[in-house]
């Protein structure tokens, strides 16, 4: 994991404090949220890997239920993304479907690296009806995204499975991850680590409640499923 980290750390730092960094050489991916926490991990965590693949800086916007949450992952930098940036809100920004779909469409003797993309991007990578990512993960768009500056993510999905099926990517991910389904371990443990705040309140539930117990369940309630439940009870 280190080998992975090491260089990402290092990129990290080296686009936040270098102000002589060739302005076309810097990408960047920004997450953005979308649920609840436990989608909110696993999708940073697909995009942090994203980025890597993609040679992309990483940055998440965090609102207020998240800030003081984690511990910075970058040595001497930042992830998180400035309230005053001009991608914080995502509203007027193109989006892939509207602009990448509609050009193709409209061009069927296109490729889509053939086309003009505009620097900045938001892709919706959300589960829903409509399949709004589609071909995102064909290599023939993930090429044509490289011109793309900035990519803004809303996501609540772990879509590392993709990465793997995905031409390009998948001789370095399974050269990365050699049991695949040890993904997530190795890059969360790397990720989120909780703050001082945070594991001082964990740490209190954890000896009011569970230290003295016999046996610990763990149990997951999504919040909008379990009021549909109490008002039919």
């Amino acid at each position: 994991m280190q080998k992975i980290t090491t260089p990402s750390s290092k990129t990290h730092h080296h686009h936040h404090h270098n102000d002589n960094v060739d302005a076309a050489k810097c990408k960047y991916l920004v997450w953005t949220p979308a649920n609840g926490l436990g989608n909110r991990m696993i999708s940073i965590a697909a995009a942090f890997l994203f980025a890597v693949l993609t040679d992309r800086v990483l940055l998440v916007r965090f609102e207020a239920d998240m800030n003081g949450l984690f511990c910075e992952p970058f040595h001497g930098s930042t992830w998180i993304l400035p309230k005053n940036s001009p991608f914080w809100n995502h509203e007027n920004i193109d989006t892939y479907q509207s602009v990448v779909l509609a050009k193709v469409d409209k061009a069927r003797n296109l490729t889509l690296d053939q086309l003009l993309l505009p620097s900045v991007l938001f892709i919706n990578l959300q589960h829903t009806k409509e399949d709004p990512e589609i071909f995102f993960h064909c290599d023939h768009n993930q090429e044509a995204l490289k011109k793309v500056t900035v990519l803004i993510v809303q996501s609540d999905q772990y879509f590392v499975p993709s990465l793997f099926m995905t031409p390009s990517f998948s001789h370095d991910m399974n050269k990365m991850f050699p049991e695949k389904d040890a993904v997530f371990h190795h890059v969360g443990r790397y990720l989120f680590h909780p703050s001082n705040q945070a594991w001082g309140q964990i740490s209190k539930f954890y000896d009011a409640y569970l230290a003295k117990a016999d046996e610990r369940i763990g149990l997951q309630v999504s919040s909008d499923g379990f009021k549909k439940l109490l008002l039919k009870a």
